[in-house]
């Protein structure tokens, strides 16, 4: 989608996820179905006699469904956003904007694989595709060329004599 001031396009950068959030989101997935099949399962076998089994079952298939819409969200959904103003995150449903002009320095950590935003005082850390890091610095320098950017180098030991 074109920005209708610049009619440039903004570039997305999708956010790459760590083996244990995968493996989270598959267990929340399991849980879920689980819940699901164990409460429709009830109904069929004991039926909804009282008050309490009519917002029980529903209410537990309820919270399942949306566990299930908001880890599909999450898992398609979540993206970096540079336009001609903002650094836009999207985890699924939730967005955070930054005003790129605000933005100081970028730090890369080279042991972690993370960037680093500092505006002034605060920060945020953000975890990109590797082969992306660069490009997404670039994105963001192009709209503000002051930001400083540096990266960290490791830590070696040094052999003791």
């Amino acid at each position: 989608m074109k920005n209708e001031e610049t009619g440039k396009t903004p570039q997305t950068f999708k956010i790459k996820f760590t083996a244990q959030m995968l493996w989270l989101c598959i267990g929340v997935f399991v849980l879920c179905g689980v819940g699901i099949a164990l409460s429709v399962w009830r109904i069929i076998k004991y039926g909804i006699h009282g008050f309490n089994d009519v917002i029980k079952y529903p209410f537990l298939i309820a919270v399942c469904v949306f566990c299930i819409v908001l880890m599909i969200s999450l898992l398609i959904k979540s993206q970096y956003i540079v336009d001609d103003k903002h650094f836009t995150t999207q985890y699924g449903f939730v967005k955070s904007r930054f005003i790129i002009k605000d933005v100081t320095s970028i730090v890369y950590n080279t042991d972690t694989k993370k960037l680093t935003l500092k505006f002034g005082e605060e920060f945020a850390t953000f975890t990109v595709n590797p082969e992306w890091n660069e490009q997404l610095v670039r994105a963001l320098l192009a709209v503000n060329p002051n930001i400083d950017y540096s990266f960290t180098l490791t830590n070696v030991p040094q052999n003791k004599k």
